[in-house]
């Protein structure tokens, strides 16, 4: 919880006022030669892995700003790379911060999407594998630890049999599981209908379907960045496509439960991109007699956005400015923190500007995530910003 204190009351009066923190977007470091994570595999799965590898990439991967990409201090003590000890993450995270909990995602999933780089069985199988090992490697470990599903989603008949098994067939973790994982470079445009048993299933489980930023695979639709710090910046480009495909495909019109998160992908670009695909709409309304809709409702009552890479403009002025737009476009519910942990951008809950009111903290903090993921938020702990 975040605590902040009245600064308008007289000291005798004064409560502090709580805020629950559920954070959406913290990464374990799995390695797909973990011997922790192939004990899951199949023995065909795992001889293969041993005697060719686990993937086949036509490049390699650029070096990150860091190891890991991650916080120097976030190495575990018995030097393990960053993410890699749940109890370790706890202590740097919930319990500092005192959160009622964190969302799970394990970008290595997006490796094993069944595109290519494996046999297609293999990557069914190292997508249960995965699920497996954060089952019990991280969700038992601690009850604030909540999992996203990796599923192989170029194959969907697959990518939807693991969903109903981690909804269905996990036990006391069945509730655990509070979304599903995509990257957003599918191989076709993600409203194609190919996909939407996917959708069909996240929308019966009452679960959201997230796509999370990546590297190293397709960035930009104008080649490979020849920077780091270019690839970082370029990662919101991923966004007009998805959810104008989304959108325009009628999937919100098929699906009208589904919830969609881009984690790590930026929100100060939606309303701009709603006033475009407005006008879009309405000089080409014929095109798409289907949507009964203006685009920017579609993406107010279906789209959320996590805060971190926080948007941190030289005038505290323009943040205002862009946040109040974004609000009073009917999305003040539609932000979600996350702290991005381990990685070097990590932004902690006081990474909020503290001039916020304490509605938008109390919402963005905490209750939009609870009701969205459906996790109660602790009624009394106290984090102090």
């Amino acid at each position: 919880m975040t605590e902040l204190l009245d600064r308008t009351a007289t000291p005798a009066a004064q409560e502090p006022t709580k805020f629950g923190v559920f954070d959406a977007d913290t990464h374990p470091r799995t390695f797909l030669t973990d011997p922790l994570l192939v004990e899951y595999l199949p023995p065909r799965w795992l001889d293969y892995v041993k005697e060719y590898g686990a993937i086949h990439r036509p490049r390699g991967e650029r070096p990150r700003h860091r190891e890991f990409a991650s916080r120097y201090d976030a190495q575990t003590p018995d030097g393990g790379p960053p993410g890699s000890d749940p109890a370790f993450a706890a202590t740097q995270l919930l319990d500092r911060y005192d959160m009622t909990g964190a969302l799970v995602n394990d970008i290595a999933g997006f490796l094993v999407n069944g595109a290519g780089g494996q046999p297609p069985e293999m990557a069914v199988a190292y997508s249960r594998a995965m699920n497996l090992h954060r089952q019990n490697f991280w969700l038992a470990s601690d009850p604030r630890w909540y999992g996203s599903i990796s599923i192989p989603y170029e194959l969907p008949a697959a990518a939807v049999e693991e969903i109903r098994y981690c909804k269905e067939e996990t036990g006391e973790y069945a509730d655990r599981w509070k979304q599903v994982m995509l990257a957003p470079d599918n191989l076709r445009p993600i409203g194609h209908p190919s996909y939407w048993p996917i959708f069909e299933a996240c929308e019966h489980y009452d679960i959201p379907v997230a796509f999370h930023v990546l590297a190293g695979h397709r960035i930009t639709p104008n080649g490979q960045p020849n920077f780091y710090f270019e690839e970082h910046c370029d990662f919101a480009l991923f966004n007009f496509p998805l959810i104008s495909s989304l959108i325009f495909e009628g999937v919100f019109n098929r699906f009208p439960n589904l919830k969609v998160v881009l984690v790590e992908l930026a929100w100060s670009w939606a309303v701009p991109f709603a006033w475009r695909l407005d006008h879009a709409y309405r000089m080409n309304r014929s095109e798409v007699p289907h949507l009964d809709r203006l685009p920017s409702e579609y993406l107010a009552d279906h789209v959320y956005y996590t805060t971190q890479p926080m948007e941190e403009p030289e005038n505290d002025a323009w943040f205002d400015g862009v946040l109040d737009q974004f609000e009073t476009s009917g999305m003040s519910n539609n932000l979600l923190y996350s702290s991005d942990y381990p990685h070097w951008d990590f932004d902690e809950p006081a990474a909020l500007p503290k001039r916020l009111t304490d509605d938008q903290h109390r919402r963005i903090l905490g209750e939009n995530s609870s009701k969205l993921y459906h996790v109660e938020l602790f009624p009394d702990s106290g984090y102090s910003r």
